[in-house]
Parts: structure tokens; C-alpha cells; sequence
């Protein structure tokens, strides 16, 4: 396969020449008449003016050409980008992604193999701030790792939430591996001496340097994922809302498995991730049926939203409804207990329901399930204020 680049980037092409399909791989400066029959056009948007999709299609008019944008700082010109690219039929790329990410997605969709990365990621976002995704992922954790034999870790990659209060968190954070990520130098071991024991499960909170929200880099994100499937078998991956950050959108890209936590709060499925969705999500080739609909803290009343209507919503299938547990939950936090060692079976079937459909999709082994202490001691509702 012969491809062109229209980039000053010369890691393209030393990335692409490592696929035994590629047998050219040529970089451009500008668009021009190639000697040799392409396979496919990569364009930078660093330098490629968009203006000249027409003359490029007039050259090339089938061609595969994917457009990997830069800097878009407007959803308006995202909006227009991804129009233009439309009518033109150009693939566009997450701007979000990594040199590597760029061409293993391209090489993929070229040669309609199976996705290069893990079916073990799964992520889990939320519709806004406060849906209960750390909730549901960590008690999720809980399930799942009680009932196989792989590793479980839990990666807190919400900026704006380390997740680390819902038990005795012993572990470091991911503000603490800053320089590691930065300088490329996080290892195995690094990883593991900062990530945190809990029962069954390991798990890496999140960020907690407010002045670091936004300042983590999709290659890092990138790197520590990889790291983290080196040593543990399954990644659940707190990844809340901020499709706008690096954390989130490296969550997304990566997450073979996506869930999207909502609630009956209309500022969530109706006033927040509608835009995110249209303005973050669609423009990279994203749809509602990726994701999975899980409707948390849903109350039966007749004044809100039914779960039909929320998935009619969000055009997502519901996978689960986990039933508001009132302040059950804020008990067990206080507890430093996770939810799912507290309840009844009203909200643990819920979640045992998302570990099912887990251990299918990833093929996890499952072990016989044994209950530690915690769970045996659960008789009654009225047990959590024991």
C-alpha cells in the first residue's frame, strides 16, 4: 500500500513504515501529482489548508483522505471542519490523538482489522459533574474482581475528581506521576508502588492539583494506559465528564467497552452532554451507540424521566437501571465503605448485572465467588448503620 502525507511531522512516516503494508510511504508539503497509485492521504491540519479539499479530490477523487485537525478552539469551526469534510468525504481524526493513535486508527480502518487496542478498557463517563460515574465504576470494581481471577485496576482519570474518599485510600495520585508521564519514564514498577490495595482490586486516584487540570498531555494518558496493561489484566477507567481534556478523550479513544452514567437530572441529559456529544464526540467519527446507557439514582416518580424516555433521549440502549439508594450512599462514603459492601440486592444485582456483561464482552475467567468478611455481615437494610 502507498500512502501520502501532507505534513511536516516526520514521525508519520517513520510510524507508518513500520506496517508491513505500507511498501511506500511518501511526505508532502502540499498537494500534488503523485508517480505511483495511492492508497490512502493523511493530511496535518498543522499545515494543510482545508480550502484545498476541492483540489485534492479533483486529483484524488477516491482515495481514502483522513484529516487530522490542529488547534480548533471554536466549536464553530469544528462544526464547519467537520461539514467540509463531510462533503468532501474526508475521514476526520480526534485532534485529541497521539502520532501513534493517528496511524494505527487510520491503518486499521485501511485494513479492516480488529482494533489494535485492549478489550480489556473499558471506560465509564458521565452525562455531567455529580451523574455518580466514581460511584458506579469503583463499586463495579468491587464486583468483578471478587468473581474473576485477572487483575482489576481502577484508573481515576477525571481531572477534577481524585475519587479517592470512598474508602481508606493508601496510594499516590495521578498529579504525582506528573514528571514520570512528562519525561516518558513511567515503568511497571512505578505504576504499581503508586497505585492503591483495595480488597480485590488496585486502584489509581485521580488528579487533586487543581492548577494541573488541564495540563495533562494525550501522550501521557496514552503512555500510562499502556503501562497499566503491562501489568493488570482488566481497566476500568473513571473517566468523567470533560470530553475537552486530555484524560477523557485518551479514555474514550482507548475504551473498547463505553458507558455512559445519567441520571433524571435534565441539566445532564438534556442541558450538558448534548453539546459534548455534538461538539466533541460526532466531530471525530463518535456515536450514540457506542456507549451503553446506564441510568443511576433513578427514582420511579411520575414528575421525572422514565427510562425509556432517557434512552429515547440519549438514542442509547440501556444496559442498567441502578435505583437511588438515598443516603445510603453518603453513609457508606462517611463509612469509608464501598456501597456495594453495604447494600441490599436491590442495588448489587444492579451492578453485578455490568460485571456480566464485563466478564462476556472481555472474557474474563470467572472463580468461584467467595464473600469476604464485609459481605457476609450483610443481612439487613438496616446493617449499613451497624
Amino acid at each position: 500500500m502507498e500512502i501520502a502525507i501532507i505534513s511536516k511531522n516526520s514521525m508519520y512516516k517513520e510510524l507508518f513504515d513500520k506496517h508491513e503494508e505500507v511498501t511506500t510511504c511518501l511526505v508532502w508539503d502540499q498537494v500534488k501529482d503523485a508517480t505511483i497509485e495511492l492508497g490512502a492521504i493523511i493530511l496535518d491540519g498543522e499545515i494543510f489548508d482545508i480550502h484545498q479539499l476541492p483540489t485534492l479530490r479533483e486529483k484524488y477523487p477516491q482515495t481514502p483522505v483522513f484529516f487530522k485537525p490542529h488547534t480548533i478552539n471554536s466549536d464553530v469551526i469544528m462544526r464547519n471542519l467537520t461539514r467540509l469534510c463531510a462533503a468532501h468525504k474526508v475521514k476526520m481524526l480526534s485532534e485529541y490523538n497521539t502520532w501513534e493513535q493517528t496511524v494505527e486508527e487510520i491503518m486499521n480502518q485501511l485494513t479492516d482489522r480488529e482494533s489494535f487496542l485492549s478489550k480489556r478498557l473499558i471506560g465509564f463517563f458521565g452525562t455531567h459533574s455529580g451523574s455518580g460515574v466514581s460511584t458506579t465504576v469503583l463499586n463495579v470494581a468491587r464486583s468483578l474482581s471478587q468473581r474473576v481471577e485477572e487483575k482489576v485496576l481502577v484508573l481515576s482519570l477525571n481531572s477534577w475528581d481524585p475519587a479517592d474518599y470512598f474508602y481508606d485510600y493508601n496510594g499516590q495520585y495521578l498529579n504525582d506521576l506528573k514528571i514520570d508521564l512528562k519525561t516518558g519514564s513511567i515503568s511497571p514498577a512505578r505504576l504499581q508502588e503508586a497505585v492503591s490495595k483495595q480488597s480485590s482490586f488496585y486502584h489509581l486516584a485521580g488528579n487533586r492539583d487543581i492548577k494541573m487540570q488541564r495540563f495533562f498531555q494525550p501522550h501521557e494518558i496514552q503512555n500510562l494506559i499502556k503501562v497499566a496493561q503491562e501489568i493488570f489484566d482488566v481497566i476500568l477507567i473513571d473517566a468523567g465528564t470533560h470530553f475537552d481534556t486530555a484524560p477523557t478523550i485518551q479514555s474514550y479513544l482507548s475504551s473498547n467497552l463505553k458507558f455512559l452514567v445519567a441520571t433524571q437530572e435534565e441539566k445532564g441529559y438534556r442541558g450538558y452532554f448534548p453539546y459534548v456529544y455534538q461538539q466533541l464526540i460526532e466531530p471525530i467519527g463518535g456515536k450514540s451507540e457506542d456507549f451503553m446507557l446506564v441510568v443511576n439514582r433513578f427514582q420511579p416518580a411520575n414528575t421525572l424521566i422514565n427510562e425509556r424516555a432517557l434512552e429515547e433521549e440519549l438514542n442509547m440502549t440501556r444496559v442498567v437501571t441502578i435505583p437511588d439508594m438515598g443516603e445510603l450512599g453518603t453513609i457508606a462514603s462517611a463509612q469509608k465503605r464501598l456501597l456495594y459492601d453495604s447494600s441490599e440486592s436491590l442495588y448489587t444485582k444492579n451492578i453485578d448485572l455490568l460485571s456480566n456483561l464485563i466478564i462476556s464482552e472481555c472474557r474474563l475467567k470467572e472463580k468461584e465467588l467467595v464473600l469476604d468478611g464485609t459481605r457476609e455481615k450483610r443481612k439487613g437494610f438496616m446493617s449499613i448503620f451497624k
